[in-house]
């Protein structure tokens, strides 16, 4: 295998039919126009039961030759396997990760490049004072993610403004170590790559992004929190047991 692009862009998927396109060719065109070093698309179905799969395929087809890839697991493992199935996979000298609701605008990621080149990650927060909000998240839903970051950095020890933002950036070795040693598939998956950048010691940075908040979420709340809740014990636990 040849010499890998200098970025890698990874798109997690799951159920996506009634919104990824056009969103998704347009981020691809967008990639194309914008980028002007080697890049793959390295897109990633994580078990969907609707047509995501084909719409993945239709554009890996529709944007040949440009190096587009589709990786899926089947039954659904969840979001935090589908980044790691996508991360390790990737060859290029930095990684991006992204929604594939596309609700951060895509422009930003150039602030997460040029964070890349001073540090080991760079993690995008829709907390911080010059983030721009286009359309913010229920009063619920805010309350929970503040409530969220807030047990979450005492409870792993690390200092984030934003536990689960879509958009975060890695140097590629670092990333693809730290996915490497990754045990949470689910819910808590944010907050175990943010404790392992810490536990293995590397340099990160907080990137405010401007974004809108995008409806048809699939995460139920209750058991969000509860599973989130197990999940961080279960990092804790790993963590002691010399897991990682």
């Amino acid at each position: 295998m040849g010499p890998g692009p200098e970025l890698s862009i990874v798109i997690p998927c799951y159920n996506e039919e009634r919104r990824l396109e056009p969103k998704l060719s347009e981020a691809i065109r967008y990639f194309r126009a914008g980028l002007r070093t080697p890049f793959e698309i390295v897109l990633v179905d994580d078990g969907s039961t609707d047509r995501t799969r084909d719409l993945l395929e239709e554009a890996r087809t529709r944007f040949a030759p440009l190096p587009v890839f589709v990786l899926g697991d089947a039954p659904n493992q969840g979001k935090g396997q589908a980044v790691k199935t996508g991360v390790l996979a990737t060859r290029g000298e930095k990684i991006l990760v992204m929604d594939a609701d596309f609700s951060i605008d895509i422009g930003e990621m150039f602030k997460f490049l040029d964070a890349l080149d001073a540090y080991d990650a760079a993690i995008g927060t829709k907390k911080h004072l010059l983030t721009e909000t286009e359309k913010p998240q229920g009063i619920a839903r805010r309350v929970l993610g503040k409530g969220f970051t807030a047990l979450t950095n005492v409870f792993l020890g690390i200092r984030f403004t934003d536990i689960t933002c879509g958009l975060k950036g890695f140097r590629g070795p670092a990333g693809r170590d730290v996915f490497g040693r990754q045990r949470i598939k689910r819910w808590s998956y944010d907050a175990e790559t943010l404790f392992l950048l810490k536990k293995r010691g590397y340099a990160s940075v907080e990137v405010p992004v401007r974004w809108r908040h995008e409806e048809d979420s699939k995460v139920r709340t209750l058991k969000a929190i509860v599973s989130s809740f197990r999940e961080l014990l279960a990092i804790r636990w790993n963590s002691a047991a010399r897991r990682y």
